[in-house]
């Protein structure tokens, strides 16, 4: 199924803008706001803050010994890794698939990043200009909105 962006997915009031991607997801089966959609990064982050709210344990991270770069330029290392359901979409159309998470202890504007790990698991199509991002689902394509 084609995917195609037309003046029906523009949202925002101008185009001149140069805002991040910032979306809602339901992780684990949890709401989780503040998720930053990132083409430019290799890794998927869920932010320990955000990890102890979703009431998941600690000791179910397997382990992650690669550190990450790119924050600030700094080495930083995860507490450990985990591969979580991420769904999008309603009873009607959805589309659910787990993605794997480092788990990472820090202070950050976001709950969580979708890099492009997500991004190729899911089969993303992002239009940066409308803010919008689209997947195929079981009944077509579904439009993902920024917040």
């Amino acid at each position: 199924m084609p995917i195609t962006f037309t003046g029906e997915d523009f949202k925002l009031k101008t185009t001149s803008h140069n805002d991040a991607m910032v979306i809602k997801a339901l992780v684990a089966g949890c709401s989780v706001g503040k998720v930053l959609v990132d083409m430019g990064s290799s890794a998927d982050i869920l932010f320990a803050n955000a990890f102890r709210e979703m009431n998941i344990d600690m000791n179910t991270l397997d382990p992650a010994d690669i550190p990450l770069l790119g924050f600030g330029g700094k080495s930083v290392k995860a507490l450990g890794k985990i591969a979580l359901l991420i769904s999008f979409g309603d009873r009607d159309n959805a589309r659910k698939e787990h993605i794997t998470f480092d788990v990472v202890e820090m202070h950050y504007p976001y709950n969580a990043i979708l890099g492009r790990g997500f991004i190729t698991k899911m089969d993303a199509t992002i239009r940066q200009l409308y803010l919008c991002m689209k997947i195929l689902a079981h009944k077509g394509v579904m439009t993902v909105y920024g917040d």
